[in-house]
């Protein structure tokens, strides 16, 4: 069975919870594939293959060394022997996730991870730029978002899909991040276009979650409803 390991939850790092959860070296012990962010809201995380990228505000791609330090995020062991499907003629983030919907509903209350890859014809990405602490909110943090706009470029999409249920926990619904090919651009992302896409789905229904053991983290009301704020910040473009 496929096991999902969590870093953080959504609406602690909706409040500016940014410290360190976990280290790159233990989030990947039994991992080798995901999506998070780092401590400051250092960049985008990408894992592919068991190597941490980190995709910044300036438009850079650098590796993570195994002592850096992982706020939030998402990962599993990929299961490379899960079918290679194809997806034609994406012409938006919507599009993909309309095609992905029939996968999804054959039971919406487990995890989802994918790979997929292919030339795309137009990638939207963001990255947030580092925060020193006292930290801002998530929503302040990205009002500053960098956004880059790339043209046919060959790259990895890596998304999870986590059921609505764990609203403030994780993001329900798809999270989408893009890493290029020759991994020197990458980031959230905000929109995308592709004649084709290669992917493989893992359904997950096993979830571990390492909550932060910082102080900060105890004082805070994670109860609070932020999902307006949350969809505001996963889809919103700034240009």
């Amino acid at each position: 069975m496929t096991r999902m390991i969590q870093a953080s939850t959504l609406n602690a790092l909706m409040l500016g919870n940014f410290d360190r959860t976990t280290s790159v070296r233990s989030f990947l012990t039994d991992a080798d594939t995901g999506i998070g962010t780092y401590t400051g809201l250092d960049g985008e995380a990408i894992f592919e293959n068991g190597v941490a990228y980190r995709a910044t505000a300036d438009g850079n791609v650098t590796v993570m060394s195994p002592e850096d330090g992982v706020a939030f995020g998402t990962v599993i062991k990929f299961d490379l022997t899960a079918p290679v499907e194809k997806l034609e003629n994406i012409t938006s983030i919507e599009t993909l996730k309309e095609k992905l919907a029939p996968y999804v509903e054959k039971n919406p209350n487990i995890f989802y991870m994918i790979k997929a890859t292919g030339v795309f014809e137009t990638m939207h990405v963001r990255s947030c730029y580092a925060c020193q602490k006292p930290y801002p909110t998530l929503s302040e943090a990205a009002s500053h978002q960098k956004e880059f706009h790339y043209q046919n470029v060959s790259g990895s999409v890596i998304a999870v899909y986590c059921p609505p249920y764990v609203e403030g926990i994780n993001l329900p619904g798809w999270h989408f991040h893009f890493l290029s090919q020759d991994k020197t651009t990458g980031g959230h992302i905000l929109d995308l276009q592709a004649a084709s896409l290669s992917w493989q789905l893992n359904p997950i229904a096993d979830w571990e979650l390492i909550l932060p053991e910082n102080p900060e983290f105890a004082s805070l009301d994670l109860c609070e409803d932020l999902s307006a704020k949350t969809a505001a910040v996963e889809g919103g473009s700034k240009n």
